[in-house]
């Protein structure tokens, strides 16, 4: 049973669209949305977290959803360890508004955190300490595909409308942590404004590509030795399908559509083909050579 502490500011989002009678439930921070989380007074955790205490030792992975962030977080968890051993513990233990302070205070260090929400919602001390920040950037296009499917897989959202009124939603950015658009340019100012900072900067396409050479300048940034080996093997342990195989035992299968968890959905570059249509193709290009016009942030499409 619920006690009566659990207050949460839900709202059913909607996107600017008026055949467009889906939504999708969400909580409403003075206009910035994130998920549901089943936490006790959820917004008041969430409201606090500037003031939480951060370790010189912590990192921060830093991502819009559906970018990687399950994948990059096992890497750099099994990198600060020098192991390449399958981590028991799922990303979301390490969410940082998903979590309360007391959980935040209680991992053990180093703390390999993960987030979505913009850098003010984070504790001040990080930036203080100046923590490693490893952001992950991945192309828009595959990111609506991935967030349409997770929105409407998982229950709590109460999403259940077409992919042609979900790619209008997701370009308006009416969806939990918002425009993918605000979020990118966000980053690229807090880079360009904090040059000392230290961020490493990962393209998901890139570690498609070629992931051990991105695992070896990850294991460079963090200040990690590891040999070669131990890159292959935590390259090999972090391969789409072993994840999705292994972690997806630890969801809970209520959670999601048809009892059918889907965390791990594909995990390719330009899956997107198989939905976007040449006229929605066409029109989110130029709504993106619109809005990214002085963006120098490098994206690929396809590989």
């Amino acid at each position: 049973s619920q006690s009566s502490d659990f207050i949460m500011p839900e709202i059913k989002l909607r996107a600017d669209n008026k055949d467009d009678d889906t939504h999708l439930r969400v909580v409403d921070i003075d206009g910035y949305y994130i998920p549901t989380f089943p936490i006790e007074d959820h917004e008041k955790h969430f409201r606090s977290m500037p003031g939480w205490k951060a370790r010189n030792d912590d990192v921060i992975i830093s991502a819009y959803p559906k970018a990687g962030t399950h994948w990059v977080w096992e890497v750099v968890s099994m990198l600060v360890r020098r192991k390449a051993e399958r981590i028991p513990e799922i990303k979301e233990m390490a969410m940082m508004e998903g979590i309360t302070e007391q959980i935040f205070e209680s991992l053990p260090s180093p703390r390999i955190m993960n987030t979505h929400v913009y850098f003010q919602y984070l504790p001040n001390d990080f930036f203080d300490k100046k923590c490693k920040i490893v952001y992950i950037i991945r192309n828009p296009k595959d990111i609506a595909v991935s967030f349409y499917n997770h929105h409407k897989k998982l229950l709590e959202y109460e999403f259940d409308g077409p992919w042609d009124n979900y790619l209008q939603r997701f370009i308006q950015g009416k969806t939990d942590y918002g425009s993918w658009f605000d979020y990118t340019l966000e980053m690229e100012r807090f880079m360009e404004s904090h040059p000392d900072y230290p961020i490493h900067v990962i393209y998901y396409e890139d570690m498609k590509e070629d992931s051990n050479t991105e695992i070896a300048k990850l294991a460079r940034f963090l200040g990690t030795e590891v040999s070669d080996e131990l890159i292959r093997n935590i390259d090999s342990l972090c391969q789409f399908d072993a994840m999705k195989k292994e972690k997806n035992v630890t969801e809970d299968v209520t959670e999601w559509r048809d009892n059918n968890p889907g965390m791990y959905r594909k995990g390719q570059v330009g899956d997107w083909k198989n939905w976007f249509t040449v006229a929605q193709s066409d029109m989110f290009d130029s709504i993106y050579q619109q809005k990214m016009a002085k963006s120098k942030t490098k994206i690929r499409f396809c590989i």
